[in-house]
C-alpha cells in the first residue's frame, strides 16, 4: 500500500541526517511511542490496566510539554549517559512526566506535588491552589503515580512536597546526588518565598554539576516579555495578583541572584511557545 511504501522512503531519508541528529531525536521517538502505548492502555477492557475515568491533563499542559521536552534535550546531557535521581516539583497530573520519563530512560525519576490539607472542588483548583487538570476519583498522589511509576520503570512513587515547608526524606536523603531538578508552571502561581524554598533546595538537593530548570513565564529587567510586547503576560499577570496577592510573574534577574546565592549560576535561557521561558540552571562542579 502507499502507507507500506511510505515507511521506507522514511528510513532514506533519515540516513541523510547527521549521527548526532538521528541520536537526539531517538528521546522523542521514545516519548512517543510511550505515550500511544500509555493511551493504549486507557482504552483496553482490562481493569487493571485501565486508568480510573475522572483524570485528564489540562489542554495548555499538552500543549507545553513536547516543546519543553525539546529544550529539555538541547540543554541536558545526552539522554543515553544522562543517570541519575532526578525531582520533578509540582508534577501536577502528570503531563510531562509522560514525555519526560521515556526520553531519559537512565534517570530515576521522582515525581512530587503539593497537597493541600484540604482539597478543594474541581471549580476552585486553580482560584485556591493554582492547580489545573482533572483528578477524580484518586488523591493527588495516586493520580500521578497512574501516569508514571505504574507506567515507567524509571519513576517511583509520587511524594507530597509544600515548597513552604522542609521537602520530604525521599528527596532530602538524596541530597547532594540529584543531576536534575524540574519545575514547570509553578513559580507563578506560589508566593515569592516557594521560589526562594525552591532554589534553596535544589541548590542542596543536587550533585556538583547537576542541572535545574525551571519553565514558565518570567519578566525579563523588570519588563512583561513576548510576541506581543509583554501585553499578554502583563494581563496575565493582573490575573494573578487578583487572584491572590502573593501571585505574580517572577523576574528573572531577582530569580539568578537569589539562585547564586545557593551554588547555582544560570546558563541558558531559551525562548518557548505562549510567552514562556525555560530558565537553565547549572550547580558549580
Amino acid at each position: 500500500t502507499a502507507q507500506a511504501q511510505a515507511v521506507p522512503q522514511a528510513v532514506v531519508g533519515s540516513a541523510r541526517m547527521s549521527d548526532h541528529a538521528v541520536v537526539r531525536m531517538a528521546p522523542l521517538c521514545a516519548a512517543a511511542a510511550a505515550v500511544a502505548f500509555f493511551l493504549l492502555r486507557r482504552t483496553r477492557k482490562d481493569p487493571v490496566a485501565q486508568v480510573p475515568a475522572g483524570q485528564q491533563h489540562h489542554p495548555s499542559a499538552m500543549r507545553n510539554r513536547v516543546p519543553i521536552l525539546k529544550a529539555l534535550l538541547k540543554m541536558l546531557p545526552e539522554s543515553d549517559s544522562f543517570s541519575g535521581p532526578a525531582l520533578e516539583i509540582a508534577t501536577g497530573t502528570g503531563a510531562l512526566m509522560e514525555v519526560v520519563a521515556p526520553a531519559f530512560p537512565h534517570l530515576t525519576m521522582q515525581p512530587s506535588e503539593y497537597v493541600p490539607e484540604i482539597a478543594a472542588a474541581p471549580d476552585e483548583q486553580w482560584s485556591k491552589h493554582g492547580k489545573i487538570g482533572l483528578r477524580l476519583g484518586l488523591d493527588e498522589l495516586a493520580n500521578i503515580d497512574e501516569h508514571a511509576c505504574k507506567v515507567f520503570k524509571n519513576c517511583v512513587p509520587a511524594v507530597a512536597l509544600d515548597l513552604s515547608k522542609p521537602w520530604p526524606t525521599e528527596v532530602t536523603e538524596k541530597n547532594g546526588s540529584h543531576v536534575l531538578v524540574l519545575c514547570a508552571n509553578t513559580l507563578h502561581i506560589t508566593p515569592w518565598a516557594c521560589s526562594v524554598n525552591l532554589l534553596e533546595g535544589a541548590g542542596q538537593a543536587l550533585a556538583p554539576g547537576g542541572h535545574l530548570v525551571l519553565y514558565g513565564p518570567f519578566k525579563v529587567k523588570g519588563e512583561f516579555i513576548g510576541a506581543d510586547g509583554g501585553v499578554g503576560n502583563a494581563k496575565f499577570d493582573e490575573k494573578l495578583r487578583s487572584t491572590n496577592a502573593e501571585w505574580g510573574i517572577r523576574d528573572v534577574g531577582e530569580l539568578e541572584k537569589v539562585a547564586s546565592g545557593f551554588g547555582l549560576s544560570l546558563s541558558e535561557t531559551a525562548n518557548m511557545p505562549a510567552n514562556n521561558l525555560c530558565l537553565h540552571f547549572t550547580k558549580a562542579s
